[in-house]
């Protein structure tokens, strides 16, 4: 303990608040430094993944890929607050040279006008970018892809709710196929669907890639063809999708290859919270 610290102690509790506000206080939930602009501190510990076989129907609602239910242990991490938006992977690209978002099987059908997005979507999650373009914006800002543990932790928190809002969907919370908008939307259009950390669009909106390879659990004896590094994660459901299956915590059925493009697929950064 400092000799500062014993003189704010001393003088009682609301001098002690008053000096956590402001200063900020180093422990589990906050190790020792403010979060980085537009992060989200997820605590070090553990919490339950995938899911349980009596959960619901195995197949449909909990894929098989979900199975064993299991504990994970992390450290701390950041996580981006919301997913990375037009405008800031047009900065990006003014630097990087990466190839501009757009459909591969149709350029016309979504086009950006050089490094600009569509006019009026600065705001919407950048979408069309493939795992390695989104490995590349995040190394760019400092920051990294979440694995895949990272994401369902941040996604679900640690009561192994099914949704980031809790065990009952909402069409209301969440921008899946439900809620008739057709198209994505402003990144934190829902902040009645945050996640327990705070976290905007983990349910639908654009999917998001992750660092992880489609990977069987630990004690799942299922053999598929697609496990192995042929695929990368991309975890929470679409705008396009239902949300049954697609935008569970735990649903892992849209892994695809690393060059995949696709309108409903985007992504966000984590970074390494260190002490």
């Amino acid at each position: 303990m400092t000799a500062l610290t014993a003189v704010i102690l001393a003088a009682g509790p609301a001098i002690v608040a008053s000096w956590a506000a402001s200063e900020g206080t180093a422990s589990a939930d906050r190790p020792g430094r403010p979060a980085p602009d537009g992060m989200v501190l997820i605590p070090a510990g553990p919490f339950t993944m995938g899911s349980a076989p009596e959960a619901s129907h195995i197949g449909f609602h909990v894929g098989v890929d979900e199975l064993p239910r299991h504990e994970v242990v992390l450290p701390a991490f950041y996580l981006d607050r919301n997913e990375v938006t037009n405008a800031e992977y047009a900065k990006f690209l003014q630097v990087s040279g990466r190839p501009l978002p757009a459909d591969p099987k149709d350029p016309d059908y979504y086009r950006w006008q050089g490094p600009a997005p569509p006019a009026g979507q600065e705001n919407y999650p950048v979408m069309y970018v493939s795992w390695y373009d989104a490995q590349a914006y995040c190394e760019w800002a400092g920051k990294r892809l979440p694995t895949e543990e990272e994401w369902e932790k941040a996604a679900r928190g640690a009561d192994q709710r099914q949704w980031p809002w809790g065990n009952t969907f909402d069409p209301a919370k969440c921008n899946s196929y439900e809620a008739g908008l057709k198209w994505s939307a402003p990144v934190g259009s829902f902040p009645q669907g945050d996640s327990p950390y705070g976290i905007h669009d983990m349910c639908g909106n654009v999917a998001e890639w992750t660092s992880s390879w489609y990977e069987p659990y630990p004690g799942n004896t299922i053999k598929r063809s697609a496990y192995g590094e042929h695929y990368k994660v991309a975890r929470g459901g679409a705008w396009a999708l239902p949300a049954e299956p697609w935008s569970r915590a735990t649903n892992r059925n849209l892994a695809q290859p690393p060059a995949y493009k696709h309108r409903s697929l985007g992504f966000r950064c984590a970074k390494d919270a260190k002490q």
